[in-house]
């Protein structure tokens, strides 16, 4: 693996890292719905599976981690709740506000330890999902656990979080390599 000596600064290190992760957010958000299909045809979750806590992106978006907890918080900071609907728009806030902060510790992280940019990103993407989906969403009570999880839910869970790490590994690629060009 050939790691490029120029790195961005601290300040363009943030902002590359923010970006990257970012357009790793979308990349994520945009493989779900597919991951989800072929996930469901390999494995078909029952009307019961589908029904739980972040089982079901396409057809039951109110019950994913993120709205739930803009309920959650809504309850808490307002003293009212929040309807599915305002809750579900609000969903993309929160994933693209985790992929920028994502982004950034990875950059940083990959500046001072290149071991983490291995594979091309896919253990990092599923490090990412083993602190948040495989562990402290649920402890949250955000989803149900892993184990009570459908089995297609892994095949879209998992593989989207694979495919951000994949794709924040391409971001901070391009940002090394443009580094490396304008010094």
């Amino acid at each position: 693996m050939r790691v490029s000596r120029a790195t961005p600064s601290n300040r363009g290190l943030v902002a590359a890292g923010a970006v990257a992760g970012a357009a790793a957010a979308w990349v994520k958000a945009s493989s779900e719905p597919r991951l989800q299909r072929i996930g469901e045809r390999l494995f078909p979750p029952s009307q019961a599976q589908k029904s739980m806590l972040g089982a079901d992106i396409t057809g039951r978006p109110e019950r994913m981690p993120p709205a739930v907890l803009i309920r959650r918080l809504g309850r808490i900071v307002t003293g009212s709740a929040i309807d599915d609907e305002r809750s579900t728009r609000a969903m993309p806030y929160i994933h693209y506000a985790f992929g920028v902060g994502a982004g950034i510790a990875y950059f940083s992280v990959a500046q001072r330890r290149p071991i983490v940019t291995a594979a091309l990103g896919v253990p990092a993407g599923a490090a990412l999902w083993l602190v948040t989906h495989g562990s402290t969403v649920p402890a949250a009570g955000l989803q149900g656990t892993p184990r009570s999880m459908p089995r297609s839910w892994y095949v879209w869970e998992f593989g989207s979080h694979l495919v951000f790490g994949v794709a924040l590994e391409l971001g901070r690629r391009i940002a090394v390599d443009l580094a490396t060009q304008t010094s």
